[in-house]
């Protein structure tokens, strides 16, 4: 029989299996094909398996110390305690648990009108503005009580422009984080109302002196000569000095605050 014979012939065979109860007829040349890949994915599994056992104690001997390191490290003598520094002499004031420090700002955003701003820190710049008499309170309560709000609008940009002018600052009407630290701080210059102000609390003295039977007319918000002069007869009568200036002591006894 001759090579190409032989060959056909192997093809051609079948062998019976019996699985099941039934019997199949199974091409030997497709038994002898599924046999060799089985033999093949052993081996792989084996090489895989042999390998991985042999990387494994390398790698644990590469990380895990010595048994000999470990009580050397525990045998060796600790340093002797450092002192601990006195720090109870500090400059700095004592924070309250749960408070943050007025002067801690890091992260402070510029104040502007139409911006994004911080209620409650827009709230604490126009209570400080009118501590300081550079605007009037925004708005009153139920009781007629002035009180702030968290809207940084034209009466705060204006105030802020004036604050700055009289602290030596950039004059832009927002309150940027140099402006606020000056403004919170005990450094910060009080409003003294001087004559051609043009401003929000002029209004509002104007408003305290024409009450009071010493101004004439409607408040404009401008401090003219009519104004100076009832600030001079203000002044006169209370004792204060006579300038026609409205600084802090004027204008605490004028607006009741």
């Amino acid at each position: 029989m001759s090579e190409e014979n032989e060959k056909t012939s192997l093809m051609d065979k079948y062998i019976k299996l019996r699985m099941g109860g039934a019997t199949y007829r199974v091409r030997l040349m497709t038994l002898l094909l599924f046999a060799a890949a089985a033999i093949i994915l052993i081996a792989a599994i084996l090489i895989l398996a042999f390998s991985g056992s042999c990387a494994n104690p390398k790698a644990k001997a590469a990380t895990e110390p010595t048994a000999t390191a470990t009580i050397a490290a525990t045998l060796k003598p600790t340093a002797a305690p450092t002192a601990t520094p006195d720090v109870t002499s500090t400059d700095a004031p004592e924070a309250t648990p749960g408070e943050t420090p007025e002067t801690s700002i890091g992260d402070f955003k510029t104040l502007e009108v139409g911006g994004t701003n911080d209620g409650e820190t827009v709230k604490k710049v126009q209570q400080r503005l009118v501590d300081l008499h550079y605007m009037p309170y925004p708005e009153k309560d139920a009781e007629g009580k002035g009180v702030v709000t968290t809207l940084y609008g034209q009466w705060c940009a204006q105030a802020v422009t004036k604050f700055q002018e009289r602290n030596s600052l950039k004059q832009t009407g927002k309150c940027d984080k140099g402006t606020y630290e000056k403004l919170m701080s005990d450094k910060a210059t009080a409003y003294t109302m001087k004559e051609k102000d043009k401003l929000e609390i002029v209004k509002t003295v104007q408003e305290a002196l024409i009450k009071k039977g010493y101004l004439k007319g409607k408040t404009t918000g401008y401090c003219g000569t009519d104004t100076v002069a009832a600030i001079k007869a203000f002044q006169k009568a209370n004792n204060l000095t006579v300038d026609g200036q409205a600084g802090t002591k004027t204008l605490q006894l004028l607006l009741g605050y």
